[in-house]
């Protein structure tokens, strides 16, 4: 029987056409990340990197670390820009360690009654101390969280954003500094070009007075973001009317006086190393700092208490060195020396959540 050579023609293609519908199409690349990496130092710190690969950014947490925010990466020109002081880096370094730690249950030092007394004495106080129910009870500076070892409780990425869950408990060694049973999460939150921190700090139902504590988050950038530009240049820009005044030791003096960065100030223009804590924001509204790289790129925070204490309390701690290279606008829910001055305190009742959202978005 003779076929024709369209008809050959047709029975060869035929199954070529089948078997390439046979083979599904390559995915798509995800836009959202979760994955395992380790610092860049020595330690092989183990981090949790959150990518959002459309957005251009990624996030680094360290749980070891305090389950703090270990790196904060934005792509520029197709490079990668760590905008963390420090970031990913947990090297041995005298002073100051960057990136961004979490402050609790205390932000800055707590120090005795008769300090300035002691002072002259020739005592130094790099930690410090509270005395509750007529014990006297040691606290680190800025609290213990921070060098806590977090648990990981769950990670996830989708096509909304990418995120991981992180925990610290109460224990026998909290229980030294801080009589009362805690449970503190954190969830970070990678998701349409921003990033949330959502702290979750729950009273214990077995305490049996109210828990007090003040709250923050030491976050530190470079100085500049850009490298070549001018990191004198660089401007905050936060609608503050208020500082409250400290002695040079940093305690709180109890006195105000106006000051506002609304319309913008270069970073070159602060004293090095003298912190600025601000307060007296608009109500109705979260407070909010932007940093900008005068070569193009800002970096915007916001945060958001479920409850915040009575003034005085600090909204923004300012504090940083542009010149050596950081620069760390603070977000507070706190005050130095809260637990000595009983100021700037949240209490939470037995059973009771308090929730703090700090929000991070970048522009270019």
């Amino acid at each position: 029987m003779h076929r024709s050579r369209s008809g050959l023609n047709t029975l060869w293609v035929l199954p070529l056409f089948v078997a390439a519908c046979s083979h599904e199409l390559p995915p798509s690349e995800p836009k959202f990340v979760t994955e395992r990496a380790t610092s860049v130092d020595a330690s092989a710190t183990e981090l949790i990197v959150l990518r959002d690969e459309q957005a251009g950014i990624e996030v680094a947490v360290a749980p070891s670390r305090g389950g703090e925010l270990a790196g904060l990466s934005v792509r520029r020109a197709g490079r990668w820009i760590e905008t963390l002081y420090r970031g990913r880096d947990y090297s041995p370094v005298d002073g100051f360690k960057g990136k961004g730690p979490f402050l609790w249950p205390a932000t800055g030092r707590n120090f005795p009654p008769d300090l300035e007394k002691r002072r002259q004495a020739g005592e130094s106080f790099d930690d410090g101390a509270y005395e509750h129910n007529g014990v006297r009870r040691p606290i680190p500076i800025h609290g213990f969280a921070q060098a806590a070892e977090w648990i990981v409780e769950a990670e996830a990425a989708d096509d909304a954003g990418t995120s991981v869950l992180l925990s610290f408990n109460d224990n026998e060694q909290t229980r030294e500094w801080y009589l009362f049973g805690f449970r503190a999460t954190v969830e970070y939150v990678l998701s349409g070009g921003n990033l949330e921190m959502r702290y979750v700090i729950n009273a214990a139902e077995s305490n049996t007075e109210p828990m007090f504590f003040s709250i923050g988050n030491h976050i530190a950038f470079v100085a500049p973001l850009i490298a070549g530009s001018d990191p004198a240049k660089m401007e905050l820009v936060t609608p503050s009317s208020i500082e409250l005044l400290k002695t040079d030791y940093g305690t709180p003096t109890g006195e105000t006086r106006p000051r506002s960065h609304a319309d913008g100030v270069e970073l070159g223009e602060f004293p090095p190393l003298v912190a600025i804590s601000l307060a007296g924001y608009p109500q109705g509204e979260d407070p909010w700092v932007e940093y900008t790289d005068p070569a193009g790129l800002t970096i915007r925070m916001s945060h958001h208490a479920s409850k915040v204490p009575a003034n005085p309390v600090v909204l923004f701690n300012l504090w940083g060195d542009v010149r050596a290279g950081f620069y760390s606008p603070e977000p507070w829910v706190g005050l130095q020396n809260s637990f000595v001055l009983r100021e700037g305190l949240i209490y939470l009742d037995a059973g009771e959540r308090f929730d703090w959202t700090i929000t991070i978005s970048i522009s270019q």
